[in-house]
């Protein structure tokens, strides 16, 4: 948990946007301030509206317990300021800690709407989920995924990368290890691949092949090969050779 109040504490330093006047607006919201946090570029921006309406919170209040008032009431205000965040016996880190809880599991339910499909297609574009690791599918874009729906506090159902070409999950960057998959679900990059069919591949058809000297390994030599025949052991104080025995 200290390791997550850290990653919190973490902000860009460009924050300040302008209204059409050229003034700039007193404080960003919390929403826009956690989405810019470093290791954050998985998340998009939920729209308020979304989170205001009760229906898309049904069974929230029961999952993240007595500090979900002030958690809510923290994700629909404003940015935390540095004085605030300055000090670690406020009780700002507990609320804080229960504020990326609650929007993460409300930003599950969001990328699963029309208008979060479309948010989360403008950072698929964006290449802000990271590049296929695998050589034969060329770099192409990841989503996010979770291994399961449902939140872990200790941690151990991370966010994972899915490649939509080659079918596989890959571990997610080191800096967003701490990222829950339920932050995502297991459903998103599913969804969005059939919401937008323009971004699924043609079925990559190269593999790897093994060869020696230029020629194709035969399927038996790529079987696990048998354990090495061992030597009887020599017991103590024998000769090494026939050459060390006494005459």
């Amino acid at each position: 948990m200290a390791r997550e109040a850290g990653m919190e504490v973490e902000r860009y330093d460009a924050l300040d946007s302008s209204s059409e006047d050229g003034s700039s607006l007193d404080e960003p919201s919390w929403i826009s301030w956690f989405c810019l946090l470093r290791h954050h570029e998985l998340f998009c921006e939920v729209d308020p509206a979304y989170i205001q309406d009760r229906f898309n919170l049904n069974g929230l209040k029961e999952e993240i317990g007595p500090l979900y008032g002030e958690a809510m009431a923290m994700i629909l205000g404003t940015a935390p300021t540095e004085r605030q965040l300055a000090d670690p016996s406020q009780r700002i880190h507990k609320v804080l800690n229960t504020a990326r809880v609650l929007y993460g599991l409300i930003h599950a339910r969001y990328i699963l709407t029309a208008q979060g499909l479309q948010d989360m297609k403008a950072k698929y574009h964006a290449r802000e989920f990271g590049q296929c690791p695998r050589t034969f599918c060329h770099k192409h874009p990841l989503l996010p995924v979770g291994l399961g729906d449902q939140y872990s506090p200790v941690s151990d159902n991370p966010v994972q990368r899915f490649c939509q070409l080659c079918e596989e999950v890959y571990e997610a960057e080191t800096g967003n290890t701490y990222i829950d998959g339920a932050f995502f679900g297991t459903t998103f990059p599913h969804l969005f691949t059939q919401s937008f069919p323009d971004t699924a591949p043609a079925k990559n058809s190269f593999k790897y092949v093994p060869r020696l000297f230029g020629f194709k390994l035969h399927a038996s030599a790529s079987a696990r090969a048998p354990s090495p025949v061992e030597w009887p052991k020599r017991q103590k104080n024998d000769p090494d050779s026939e050459f060390d025995s006494p005459g």
